[in-house]
């Protein structure tokens, strides 16, 4: 048979490279992670990829991983395995958040095994209480930029030329500058050309060089800057123009001590920008580029409303648990409860709810890791309105 007539399955495939393991997919496995399955396996056949890994001597390395569904059954039988599933008592395969009977053995975190998706949960939202931080510090610094004296709040858009036919990039036609102050008045809104005297497709209507250096100095003239945009390549060509833009010393903010666990971030505007959006990409995790506010009013605008926040973010509310008229007086809902601490905290407060006939029949919802606080769980339940008075120490929507 000819490589032509085989299958799709039946053809070679290239070994494909992954960064790390969270982007190896689950229809491949290493080795090792066969063998330690609850119903071990041995690979067959070739390799289909490798991924980044560390030896025994915490080297880099590279993984062989091989096709789950080329391998086969080791020749252990069932009874063997369940002797050696009875003599294995440090492997822990059962979720703790979950429950999910994983194949492979489950790594501790932070006093929980966890499979692969409550891992990525809980990482999730430890990015999002660590962003919850992030957005109370970049509304400190937005204040004190807006409220530190004359500012130039700057947006820049550049107009690139056509590229050589060998590929080559040339030098800009022209850029947009755009700039308001601290209060969002306009200071300058010019178009500057960038290219020589005998370059093609410049636009028409665009300031001479000179003449742009001169209002650019006159505007930035005294005031610190906020920019959005390359502002740095557009004086870099025109100082290569001849005509150099004296800006003046951009004024240091205000440095800040991080703790160790802290990721470094992006301190510049757009950084700090979509740091204070703070949305998650759901299938990614990662942090969203946010779009762009597209004029230099419109980021002042952002500025100011970064100025605004007034605190680090308010719990949500849980679809679990949702108010409904209760057996107590008429119009009454169940009172909400949210119960946040250390695993088994909300439980206990449940059955003791339920002793005293306090709960909604099958209300309780959790435990989930917790959004507000790092290590700790929440769970949901609903009170009878009734069992809760005014002077009851949990009351409705409060975090006991």
């Amino acid at each position: 048979m000819t490589e032509q007539q085989l299958t799709p399955d039946q053809k070679p495939q290239e070994a494909v490279w992954y960064p790390r393991w969270n982007k190896v997919p689950w229809s491949l496995a290493s080795k090792t992670q066969l063998s330690r399955a609850d119903l071990p396996r041995e690979p067959v056949g070739p390799v289909r990829g490798y991924v980044a890994g560390r030896d025994f001597r915490d080297k880099e390395t590279e993984i062989a991983l091989y096709a789950v569904k080329d391998s086969r059954p080791t020749k252990a039988t069932g009874g063997q395995l369940a002797a050696a599933e009875a003599r294995r008592s440090a492997t822990v395969r059962v979720c703790t958040d979950c429950g999910a009977n994983c194949q492979l053995p489950l790594s501790e975190r932070r006093g929980r095994y966890l499979c692969p998706m409550c891992w990525r949960i809980a990482t999730v939202v430890d990015y999002q209480i660590e962003l919850r931080e992030r957005r109370a510090e970049n509304a400190a610094w937005a204040r004190g930029l807006l409220e530190g004296g004359p500012l130039a709040v700057v947006w820049v858009e550049v107009m690139e030329a056509e590229p050589t036919p060998a590929g080559r990039k040339r030098p800009p036609l022209a850029a947009r500058v755009h700039i308001v102050d601290e209060n969002g008045k306009k200071l300058l809104n010019v178009l500057v050309r960038l290219a020589g005297p005998r370059t093609k497709g410049a636009p028409a209507d665009a300031l001479l060089p000179e003449d742009g250096r001169r209002q650019l100095e006159r505007a930035f003239k005294g005031r610190r800057r906020a920019v959005w945009g390359p502002l740095g390549d557009v004086i870099a060509r025109l100082g290569e123009l001849g005509h150099p833009v004296q800006l003046g010393p951009a004024p240091s903010q205000s440095p800040i001590t991080w703790h160790s666990y802290r990721r470094s971030w992006d301190n510049s505007v757009a950084g700090r920008y979509a740091q204070w959006r703070g949305e998650l990409d759901p299938a990614t995790g990662e942090l969203r580029t946010p779009w762009s506010p597209g004029t230099a009013d419109r980021l002042w605008l952002c500025l100011r409303r970064m100025a605004d926040t007034v605190d680090a973010g308010r719990p949500g509310t849980s679809h679990g648990v949702r108010q409904t008229p209760s057996q107590g007086p008429a119009g009454a809902y169940a009172v909400r409860v949210a119960v946040t601490g250390p695993a088994g905290a909300g439980e206990a407060l449940a059955r003791l709810l339920a002793a005293q006939e306090a709960l909604e029949p099958a209300s309780v919802v959790g435990p989930v890791p917790s959004r507000e606080v790092p290590d700790a769980v929440v769970t949901y339940m609903a009170g009878r309105p009734d069992a809760f008075t005014t002077t009851t120490a949990v009351q409705e929507g409060s975090d006991a």
